[in-house]
């Protein structure tokens, strides 16, 4: 997803700035006094002056047509190539003092089958503990201090990364740390305790919060595809953290970490430099983890991958949360539900975009959001859930894409004696995407938010990085922001009504977590779900999906 020029933008919003700021002073001039009346002028000539100092830009690159704005500028080139061990690396020119670098590999929670559940969460902490070169987390950051160094280490549910952004001149020691964290981590009982302790702080503070988004997404992941693959958690169990071992991290990374398995990428970096380095400091050393004996890598070396299996499923979690006092107010107790379907791939490219598209239009939030431009709150959910259902803390769609498939989720929070009321209405919203006709006009604007959403992500550097390094990861290849910008622009209703139909051709998931006593049974779930896609002369007892 290559990037509109920043230049464009900063162009595009001082215009939009100056013209808002200008017609807000002439109001206020009439209504407020002269002082707040030559303050806004002096905004408005700030912003003019901006507009002045910019480069002129060729007006041909801008360009509108019936489906929405249109950039023709041109794309940055992703450079792309594969070492002789099969590890890839991928690099984009960019702007600035500051290069991002990352090393993205196919581990966590859907590689945890043979392990215990939650290793991956646990590896996820040791990260930047220490190293073979630097023993510990206080040697990397006093090395990384010297050029402004940040670290950053993120397990998704089929992708882990490890990040650092450094000023241009320490690149080379930004790839030796990279390097000696990623193949050679210290694993002492010392660093281990380190981690585990890091891994229980963590989940203690996500009971502490109101969002509860992580444990949901576990939640539901287990009740959609069992305990296995895509099912297994992402936050590591209470009961499991102590059970991990050092020799048992060692055969994971053994068996993740295989070139093949990663990809290298870097932004604002030279294509032929990066893969000097990687050369230097990824090839001609072994990885720690190779004085690993036959036994004790047994079942390790080459693990085949797992399909995902969509099994449609029920699960609970009863966990009573701690509650973070707030001055002298306890915050409330929250019930939590999802609802979830079976979705595409982001394989499966005739889908896979207008699923993004509905994603957006079904949107929502939270009953105490800001509000304002951008926020959702033309989506369905806000419109039909949040503000017409007083009771209903939270409502939010969620698409999760995956290489072999994707869950669809609709999650939601009330009080938990409120929990039976908000799972009708919950359900009610989404069996109107079965049988509701969309509009062109909340389908065009989800499609502009999508693109809007896309392009001001993909001006962050590290938001920009991990756009390359899971593209090519997982695809071999990257599509740029353009190609997107396209694709967004050519879904249609019927695409969209297509992919909503769509999620009702498998039967649906549940899960809950906190206070669930009110929580109806999986029979009568799955009766208000199968109702709610019935026309109202039509709705019956009768449901179609067989319980498992």
């Amino acid at each position: 997803m290559s990037r509109i020029s920043k230049g464009h933008q900063i162009f595009s919003a001082c215009r939009h700035l100056s013209n808002l700021r200008a017609a807000e002073c002439e109001v206020r001039a009439q209504q407020l006094p002269a002082l707040q009346s030559r303050a806004c002028s002096s905004s408005v000539d700030s912003v003019e002056r901006i507009r002045r100092t910019r480069p002129s830009l060729d007006q041909s690159a801008l360009s509108l047509d019936e489906n929405g704005p249109g950039f023709s500028v041109p794309d940055k080139q992703t450079e792309i190539s594969t070492l002789e061990n099969g590890m890839k690396i991928a690099t984009e020119n960019s702007y600035g003092q500051f290069v991002t670098i990352g090393l993205f590999a196919r581990v966590g929670p859907r590689y945890d089958d043979g392990y215990t559940p939650g290793i991956s969460h646990v590896l996820e902490r040791l990260a930047y503990q220490g190293s073979r070169k630097f023993p510990t987390r206080s040697n990397i950051m006093a090395v990384l201090d010297e050029y402004g160094g940040l670290v950053d280490c993120q397990f998704h549910r089929e992708v882990g990364m490890y990040t650092l952004s450094v000023l241009a001149n320490g690149l080379d020691k930004a790839m030796e740390i990279l390097a000696d964290v990623t193949m050679h981590p210290q694993l002492s009982a010392e660093h281990l305790e380190a981690a585990q302790t890091a891994t229980m702080f963590h989940l203690e503070d996500l009971d502490m919060q109101s969002n509860q988004d992580l444990r949901l997404a576990d939640v539901i992941h287990k009740a959609a595809y069992g305990g296995s693959c895509l099912g297994q958690p992402r936050l590591c169990p209470d009961e499991n953290v102590q059970r991990i071992t050092s020799e048992e991290l060692l055969r994971y990374l053994k068996a993740r970490m295989r070139p093949e398995n990663v990809t290298l990428a870097a932004v604002n970096v030279d294509h032929a430099e990066f893969e000097a380095l990687t050369r230097k400091y990824f090839v001609s050393e072994e990885p720690g983890w190779n004085k690993l004996t036959t036994d004790s890598a047994s079942g390790a070396s080459s693990q085949a991958e797992v399909t995902a299996e969509y099994l449609s499923g029920f699960y609970k979690d009863d966990r009573k949360m701690e509650r973070a006092v707030v001055h002298t107010n306890q915050l409330p107790d929250v019930a939590h539900y999802s609802l979830a379907y079976r979705s595409c791939s982001y394989r499966e490219e005739r889908d896979f975009v207008p699923t993004c598209v509905l994603n957006t239009l079904m949107g929502g939030g939270s009953s105490f959001s800001a509000g304002g431009p951008g926020k959702g709150l033309f989506s369905r959910l806000y419109s039909n859930v949040l503000s017409r259902h007083h009771f209903v803390m939270s409502a939010i769609a969620t698409n999760y894409p995956y290489a072999d498939s994707g869950l669809f989720t609709f999650n939601a929070s009330c009080s938990p004696s409120e929990l039976g009321r908000l799972t009708e209405v919950l359900s009610a919203e989404v069996g109107r995407l079965a049988k509701d006709p969309f509009t062109e006009e909340e389908v065009s604007r989800a499609k502009q938010q999508l693109l809007s959403l896309l392009f001001m992500n993909l001006e962050s550097r590290c938001i920009n990085l991990e756009d390359i390094g899971r593209q090519v990861l997982e695809l071999g290849l990257r599509e740029s922001g353009q190609e997107l910008h396209q694709k967004i622009l050519a879904v249609t209703v019927e695409d969209v009504t297509r992919v909503a139909r769509g999620l009702f051709d498998s039967p649906p998931s549940f899960g809950a977590l906190g206070d669930v006593a009110a929580l109806p049974s999986q029979e009568k779930l799955m009766q208000i779900a199968h109702a709610s896609t019935q026309p109202t002369s039509q709705r019956t007892s009768r449901f179609p999906f067989r319980l498992s």
